[in-house]
């Protein structure tokens, strides 16, 4: 049976949901900053007056918090089925699972190997991943972490 697109479009070979990424097109975390800064709109002149009038200097923490904001909303990303990772520029994933022609890197009679490009921690958390999509299933794991954040 063909794994659903919208699981494919979601979960990367690597078994890091895309779709959870700050740099996804269509991520929730793009979403919800895009809504944000278009809901403080010209916030930047008012925190300069709450400096004075709240008395909080978080306020002049703003521009930096403007400048990341603006950052997370402006994802492009489509996800690595679809595109180069835009973050791990040195990420192996894709190639390897486009060559192989797999679908996740369990699936490779080489798994877990060195091709990957990723730190230890991200090896780990690849590792155990693609562990957890083979011992139930990629609908289950699907199902399971849809609720999680991204960046545990």
């Amino acid at each position: 049976m063909p794994i659903p697109h919208v699981i494919l479009d979601a979960i990367a070979p690597c078994g890091l949901n895309c779709a959870k990424c700050f740099a996804h097109v269509n991520g929730d975390i793009r979403e919800h900053a895009a809504q944000m800064k278009e809901k403080l709109g010209n916030f930047g002149i008012y925190a300069k007056r709450f400096e004075t009038l709240v008395g909080d200097p978080v306020f002049k923490r703003y521009p930096d918090f403007a400048v990341m904001l603006a950052y997370l909303a402006s994802g492009s990303c489509r996800g690595c089925r679809h595109e180069q990772c835009k973050l791990f520029k040195g990420c192996g994933v894709r190639a390897c699972h486009q060559d192989r022609g797999i679908d996740f890197c369990f699936e490779c009679e080489a798994f877990p190997c060195d091709k990957t490009g990723f730190d230890p921690h991200l090896k780990d958390r690849w590792v155990k991943l693609n562990e957890r999509i083979r011992n139930v299933g990629i609908e289950r794991f699907f199902d399971e972490t849809r609720g999680n954040p991204r960046y545990p």
